[in-house]
């Protein structure tokens, strides 16, 4: 199910010294992302398996888990196959639209972490609840715009390469033109 977002433009990077600061994504800077859709969940074993006939996670007791094990190209693959039985045009999101979703869009209440400042357990799958394995996609509670797990259980690829922050405002940003590594974003099962 994709879940529409309505754009806007909000604070992206870290804002909050905290525990979990990562340098990288600083300077905080302003940034406009137009209106776009995003997966309700991750995308499950059942469907990538339904398009790739194959399935390489390496937790499978449910097909309900989130697919993992898989490359950005693997990915693009997918969302071509997927694009192509479909009918409609997926693609990942930018670093900017996936971080503007996790932080609730127009509904963003600012927390530190997707959904909450407070009871993260309720929110993620992560080392402290994970048990080490990933988790069936959307059994913990969603964000502002209804997401779920966009902290944790897997980490997500975004279409950008990864490069450094401009303190300049930007709009609608898709990142570095080349790169070494893509972006992946949500942190994991075994994330502190």
């Amino acid at each position: 199910k994709m879940m529409p977002v309505a754009g806007g433009t909000f604070d992206m990077g870290c804002t909050k010294p905290a525990k979990h600061y990562y340098e990288e994504a600083t300077p905080v800077h302003k940034v406009k992302v137009n209106d776009f859709y995003i997966g309700q969940v991750e995308v499950t074993q059942k469907l990538w398996l339904s398009v790739m006939d194959t399935n390489p996670s390496r937790w499978r007791y449910s097909d309900s888990l989130p697919v993992e094990q898989v490359s950005w190209n693997d990915a693009q693959i997918f969302i071509a196959r997927l694009s192509q039985i479909t009918g409609y045009r997926f693609r990942l999101p930018t670093e900017a639209e996936w971080e503007y979703a996790a932080r609730g869009g127009q509904l963003s209440q600012n927390h530190t972490f997707p959904g909450t400042d407070g009871d993260l357990a309720s929110y993620c799958w992560y080392g402290s609840n994970s048990k080490n394995v990933t988790h069936p996609v959307g059994q913990l509670k969603p964000n502002e715009l209804g997401l779920y797990d966009m902290g944790g259980n897997v980490w997500e690829w975004c279409s950008d390469w990864m490069g450094e922050y401009s303190a300049e405002m930007q709009d609608n940003p898709t990142g570095p033109k080349y790169g070494e590594n893509r972006i992946l974003r949500g942190g994991s099962l075994n994330s502190p």
